[in-house]
């Protein structure tokens, strides 16, 4: 009897090792499979656009989807952008909204899990908060900042936030916000904040 009890114990043993053996191969072929999902959409390209929504890693499609974004809508007038500024991979995917739309920046160095990221913003009316949907982005890359561009749809009025991704930390740094109170020209924006070069107090003799 004994002998029985060891036989099947040593037989769910190996079951069980060998589910989880399967777990793991199937496991591994789903994250090489969701990877091939980039490589397809990149076609060897660091910096690129996708304006079609089935051909979006799906990965990156359910981070848009669970933060509310409609990217479909669209996406075949404003496609999303993969960028690589300072070494950051980076996706930038356009939101519609009810009124008024926004981009919003997804961090792709891990395909398998996008992240979304928070940009600084203003908070009015004295100090600075985060938001997700910052604008209008558009990205300069030869001078290395983004302008992100916002209002609302009952007036003309526009804020202009400029930011730089930080070469070492690869994070986002605001450096300037602008305004103008109807749809103009380049010229036409007025600065409201500029950032300061910090300096530090002197250490006391």
């Amino acid at each position: 009897m004994r002998s029985m009890v060891s036989i099947l114990s040593r037989l769910v043993v190996a079951g069980m090792l060998a589910f989880s053996s399967a777990s793991v191969v199937l496991g591994q072929d789903h994250a090489e499979a969701l990877k091939r999902e980039w490589v397809t959409a990149s076609k060897g390209r660091t910096e690129f656009e996708v304006s079609d929504a089935a051909l979006i890693p799906s990965t990156l499609a359910l981070a848009a989807e669970q933060s509310g974004c409609r990217y479909k809508d669209d996406i075949k007038d404003a496609p999303v952008r993969f960028i690589r500024p300072e070494g950051r991979r980076l996706a930038i995917v356009f939101c519609s909204g009810i009124a008024v739309g926004s981009h919003q920046v997804f961090d792709v160095r891990n395909v398998l899990k996008p992240t979304l990221v928070e940009l600084p913003f203003l908070a009015q009316p004295d100090g600075f908060g985060t938001t997700a949907r910052p604008g209008w982005i558009t990205w300069e890359k030869e001078a290395n900042i983004f302008q992100a561009e916002t209002g609302s749809d009952i007036s003309f009025a526009r804020l202009r936030h400029i930011y730089r991704v930080d070469r070492g930390t690869g994070s986002f740094v605001i450096v300037r916000i602008e305004f103008t109170p109807h749809i103009g020209t380049k010229d036409e924006w007025t600065t409201i904040w500029d950032a300061p070069n910090w300096s530090f107090p002197a250490k006391p003799n």
